[in-house]
Order: structure tokens, then sequence, then C-alpha cells
């Protein structure tokens, strides 16, 4: 059957006419651009920081040379004097004669990014005065990397506090065959209490004292991308933590006992966990 050549053309140009679909990538796009647009409109009358020893109102680059580098870590050595200053000029109060010793870990590698992470944890150890030694537990070093870091704490994180410390371990990632790196923390952790703490020795000591405070030690584990808000101890009777519900209800005291740890849920903001207040659960 004839078509007439203008019903044709129609119909060849409705098929050949796309179909507008609204996708939701495309909204996305959307938003984006208008959301930089109104920044744009919003701050672009903001003032100009001045400028700095550039002349470009950058932040200074990095040291390249040996000069700047050393220059970069005399500010940090003198920085660090004078925060003992403070530290000593403002003593804390001495624990309670029933306090029990605290050592605070975090197993770590010896990676650069692991490196600094743990300065600012040790930084903020010394800043809320936490009670007790602080240990590095660090796991696979070469002797390179072995030597440059105790180089580091001995020159730089030591000069924070005598109780903090770097403890290293092998690298026990292919523990069992499987090349799992985070081995290192649980085997790392034993080999501390082995070799460094002695707790096995010490137990097992003839001496009831030096075996009474091995027992009634409190260990405490962290990652080393933790900072440290306020000091972290065994007693949380009047702590703001919030007690995770369980079926046998809160605990009647609130402290680390024999029979009675203590550990954080994973992650921030998990549940009825606000990232402004730790939340913890005990077990029994």
């Amino acid at each position: 059957m004839a078509v007439p050549a203008r019903q044709t053309q129609r119909r060849i140009g409705v098929a050949q006419r796309p179909k507008l679909r609204l996708r939701p990538e495309h909204l996305l796009c959307v938003f984006v651009a208008i959301v930089f647009g109104v920044q744009y409109f919003v701050f672009r009358g903001a003032d100009v920081p001045p400028p700095t020893s550039t002349g470009q109102g950058e932040r200074p680059s990095p040291p390249k040379s040996p000069q700047q580098l050393q220059q970069l870590r005399k500010s940090l050595a003198d920085s660090l004097h004078s925060a003992n200053n403070i530290h000593d000029e403002n003593p804390s109060s001495s624990p309670p004669a029933d306090f029990p010793p605290h050592y605070t870990t975090f197993s770590t590698s010896c990676s650069s990014s692991q490196n600094w992470q743990s300065f600012v944890f040790f930084f903020f150890a010394h800043k809320v005065r936490q009670p007790g030694h602080v240990i590095r537990i660090a796991s696979g070093c070469t002797p390179q990397q072995q030597e440059e870091l105790t180089a580091f704490h001995e020159s730089t994180v030591s000069k924070l506090s005598p109780d903090f410390h770097v403890h290293f371990t092998p690298d026990f990632t292919n523990v069992s065959g499987d090349n799992y790196k985070y081995y290192n923390k649980p085997f790392g952790v034993r080999h501390w209490l082995e070799h460094w703490l002695r707790y096995e020795e010490k137990v097992r000591s003839g001496d009831d004292a030096e075996r009474t405070e091995a027992e009634d030690s409190i260990v405490m584990i962290l990652d080393p991308d933790m900072a440290l808000m306020r000091p972290l101890t065994y007693d949380f009777t009047d702590s703001n933590v919030l007690i995770h519900k369980s079926k046998r209800g809160p605990p009647k005291v609130k402290k680390v006992m024999h029979g009675q740890p203590w550990a954080s849920l994973y992650a921030f903001g998990d549940g009825e966990c606000s990232i402004l207040l730790e939340c913890s659960f005990w077990t029994r």
C-alpha cells in the first residue's frame, strides 16, 4: 500500500529524533554544578590570604635542601622543648596508690604513613597526659628502617616522655602460610608481652609483688590512626561512655577487672553510638 510522502517524512523524522531521558548521573552532575556555583558566588568576595615568605599566598614548599631539612628539624625540636616545659610547669595529680600499671600499645608496620601516624599518636598521648607506658609495636622492619625509626624515636619521640617506647618484632604476615598482614597485630602484641613486658616470666617468678603487678596490669590495644582526646584508663565510673545494651545489663562496676575486659564497637557512629562519645561494651 502506498503511503503519502509527507507522512513518510514525518515518521522518519520521529524515528530519528532521540527521546530525552534523565538518568541519575545527569541529576548528580547538575547537583554538583549547582553546589560549585553557589560556593563560587558566596566565596568569591572572601579575603585573599596574605602573602607568605614565598610571596604567592601559598604554603611554603617542602624542604628541598639539607639545610632546609635541618632547619625544619630544629624547629620541631624547639616546639617539643616548649611543650615539655609546659608539661613540667603544670604537673598532673599523682594517681592513687591502687592505680594499676597501664600499657597503651598500638601495632604498626614501618611504612612512612604509619610513621607519621605514630608520631601524632605519641604527641596526643603527651598532650592528654596518658598514664603509664605508651608502646609502638613495629613489625616487619628492614634493618635500615629499624635504624632510622630508632634514631627518630630517641631524638624526638622520647623527648615527649621517657615512658614512650618502640618495640620491634619479626614479620608475622606468613605465620600460617596465607600471607595475611593483620597477623602482625595479635602476634606482635604477644611478642611484646613475652620479650618486653616479660609477662610469663613475672607471673611464674617467686616474687609475689612482681607477679601481682604483672597480673593486674592494664594492657590497651589501639591503632596508629587514633588520637587520644583525653586519658584512657581502666576506670569508667565517672566517664560519659555509652554502654552497649546487653541481656546481662550494664556492669555493676565500671572498671576493667579480672574476667571483665572492655572494648569499643568497631567504627564511629555505629548504631546508637555518637562520634562525640566513646561507645563501649563489656564482656564477662
